[in-house]
């Protein structure tokens, strides 16, 4: 081989090493690229980067000593009746059933629909007692849940509320009243003059605003041009040759927003409120941790990329984000979902659709009332309702029972000890669920960033 020779070959293996190097050059910038995307991603959902917790908790969830043939009732709302918002939510339970199944505990879930009335809500509940249920989970919100936990208490029946404040008759594992107004008045900050609009839903006791606007039947959009201008944001209607104010022109009197009512009808206000401009501080009751709120809101032709703060405790798929014992519990439960997603026979709870298609609302709120009854079954070893009733009472719950959300003392009527806390929402989607999952739904967390609550409806 010549000198020649040698120096063409050394030099192509130079210029071959040149190309290999930039390659993983630019292989290490696209990583670090991919990184630094996928942290700024997590810091949009809180104050501390975080990254997905595995689900060291186990998928299947074990009780022992639960009976064959064990039933626990599940009362929904379908339709558009009062505390349909819920139905989609409600799906959490079957995800129950699931985990339960993997860990080879078997119950069986009969659902029924109470139509968001009263004399519906007490038939539900009747036919499930004739069904022989141990418990029952009302999914459901508004005054007549007060019938259904009537009707399981005249039978001894044991009732989980997971959406709606406890009564005398029955057990809830959401939020005090006064925790949600506590958590309402923070996420309002320094407001002093604060308006609510009243959707046809009264805003937590011991809330503190100075304006109330009754929506009745005043179309929304009319409805949010008002709110715009007592917010200073549109100037009230003038005269057309003068300029001035018309006789009865509104005036700004309002420097924050508290939209109370239905989840739809606070997504469709929402959407409203996005068109007027509105960028004052605006906040919704827990309705709008609901995934009809965020339907809503798309339909209604508004945008889920905003910020919107409510009240409430960390019952989301953003927990599964923390490292610590509440990441890994949910985890596990978005694990399962998951799981019964994937399963081409697994229906809704009405067995009218495939589970697949109703994974985006599968909340965890009715998936830990039914591990707490069927818990509770498995303490009495016995499905006979008395019994069950007084098992129910005679132990918390947490995690390491299965729970996906926080902890549980059925002690207290009020199940849930946990104070609510201001919650704020992402439309990032945390790829925790599966990939058919509704573009629609949003994510709610903590909100660690203060009490600054402006342009809270942007789009």
């Amino acid at each position: 081989m010549t000198a020649d020779t040698q120096g063409d070959q050394d030099g192509q293996e130079a210029r071959h090493g040149s190309r290999r190097r930039l390659l993983f050059i630019g292989l290490a910038v696209l990583l670090v690229a991919a990184v630094v995307a996928a942290v700024l991603t997590f810091r949009a959902l809180s104050a501390e980067p975080a990254e997905a917790v595995p689900a060291t908790i186990p998928v299947p969830v074990t009780v022992e000593h639960v009976p064959a043939r064990t039933a626990i009732g599940v009362v929904v709302t379908l339709g558009d009746g009062e505390g349909s918002e819920w139905n989609q939510a409600a799906q959490g339970a079957v995800v129950a059933q699931r985990r339960l199944q993997l860990g080879g505990t078997r119950v069986q879930l009969v659902t029924r629909n109470d139509s968001g009335t009263t004399a519906g809500a007490r038939a539900a509940v009747q036919d499930l007692v004739r069904q022989g249920v141990a418990g029952i989970v009302v999914a459901s919100s508004g005054a007549h849940v007060v019938a259904s936990t009537e009707a399981a208490s005249d039978a001894g029946v044991p009732v989980v509320l997971p959406y709606a404040e406890h009564t005398d008759d029955a057990w809830s594992t959401a939020p005090s009243v006064q925790s949600l107004a506590t958590a309402m008045q923070r996420a309002l900050g320094g407001a002093d003059s604060p308006l609510l609009v009243d959707l046809g839903g009264e805003a937590p006791t011991g809330l503190r605003v100075a304006h109330v606007l009754s929506a009745g039947a005043t179309d929304l959009t009319v409805l949010a041009t008002t709110v715009a201008e007592r917010t200073g944001v549109a100037q009230p209607s003038a005269d057309a040759t003068t300029g001035d104010p018309t006789d009865g022109a509104t005036a700004v009197d309002s420097d924050a927003v508290v939209v109370s009512g239905t989840a739809a009808r606070q997504g469709a206000f929402v959407a409203a409120l996005q068109a007027a401009d509105v960028t004052v501080p605006v906040v919704l009751t827990s309705d709008a941790t609901s995934p009809a709120f965020g339907a809503a809101l798309t339909t209604a032709g508004g945008s889920v990329s905003g910020t919107f703060r409510t009240a409430g405790v960390a019952t989301d798929d953003a927990t599964a984000l923390d490292g610590d014992a509440a990441g890994r519990a949910m985890s596990a439960f978005l694990g399962a979902v998951r799981v019964g997603a994937k399963d081409l026979d697994a229906e809704n709870l009405t067995g009218d659709q495939p589970f697949s298609a109703v994974a985006a609302g599968a909340d965890s709120r009715s998936h830990d009332a039914v591990i707490a009854l069927v818990h509770a079954v498995g303490t009495a070893r016995s499905t006979a309702p008395e019994t069950v009733t007084d098992a129910l009472a005679s132990a918390p719950l947490d995690a390491d029972d299965g729970l996906a959300g926080p902890a549980l003392d059925f002690g207290d009527p009020q199940a849930l000890g946990a104070r609510a806390t201001v919650l704020a929402s992402s439309a990032q989607a945390l790829g925790l669920r599966p990939a058919a999952a509704s573009t629609s739904t949003l994510v709610w967390f903590p909100d660690t960033s203060g009490t600054d609550t402006s342009g809270t409806t942007g789009r």
